[in-house]
C-alpha cells in the first residue's frame, strides 16, 4: 500500500511523499485550523494549554472526510499525524467509539489498539519506505538528514530505521 501511494502520484519509489498532496489525491480534505470557528478560549486550550493532548482528528460528515492536524506541532510531526490519519482512512478502519457533536458532526475517535498500530506502520512506510532507508543509511546519511529530506521528525525516522532493522542488516553485511 505504501508504494501504491507513490505510484498514484507518479512519484519515483524513492521520492518523498507529501501527505497533503496525497490527501487531495484521494479526496480527503485537510482543514486549516485557523479557519475553524472556535472561541478564542478553545483555540488557546487546544494550541497552548493542552497542545500535547491531541495531534490530529478525522471528521466525517455528509460523505466528506476531513482531517485537522495540530498546527502547534512541528511540521515533521504534522506530516506524521496526517499520514497516520490518512492510514485510518485508507485501511477503512472503523472507530471503536464514535462521538457526535451538538451540530451532528461525526467525530471519529478511539480506534482499537490494533487499528492504531496498523495506521502507525502504514504511515511510517508511506513516509519512509524501507528501500529509501537502506539506500540512505548505506550512503552514510544521518537520521536527521533523512528526516529532513522526507519531511518527517527525527523521532519517526529513528523509529522506522530501528523497526525495519536497516542498521542491523547493514552492520551484519559490513562484517562479511
Amino acid at each position: 500500500m505504501s508504494s501504491q501511494a507513490r505510484q498514484d502520484l507518479g512519484l519515483a519509489p524513492t521520492a518523498p511523499l507529501d501527505p497533503w498532496v496525497y490527501s487531495s489525491h484521494i479526496g480527503v480534505v485537510v482543514l486549516d485550523f485557523s479557519e475553524i470557528q472556535l472561541t478564542a478560549a478553545c483555540k488557546q486550550r487546544l494550541l497552548l494549554t493542552d497542545s500535547e493532548s491531541w495531534s490530529g482528528m478525522t471528521l466525517r460528515e455528509d460523505g466528506v472526510t476531513a482531517i485537522i492536524v495540530n498546527p502547534s506541532h512541528s511540521r515533521g510531526r504534522q506530516c506524521s499525524t496526517l499520514a497516520h490519519e490518512l492510514s485510518h482512512v485508507i485501511l477503512k478502519h472503523v472507530p471503536a467509539q464514535v462521538e457526535v457533536s451538538s451540530t451532528g458532526m461525526l467525530l471519529l475517535s478511539d480506534y482499537s489498539d490494533e487499528a492504531e498500530a496498523e495506521a502507525d506502520w502504514l504511515a511510517a512506510a508511506m513516509l519512509l519506505p524501507r528501500d529509501v532507508l537502506m539506500d540512505r543509511r548505506r550512503r552514510g546519511d544521518t537520521i536527521s538528514a533523512i528526516a529532513d529530506a522526507f519531511g518527517t521528525s527525527d523521532q519517526l525516522c529513528e523509529w522506522r530505521v530501528r523497526m525495519t532493522g536497516v542498521d542491523v542488516q547493514l552492520k551484519r553485511a559490513g562484517r562479511r
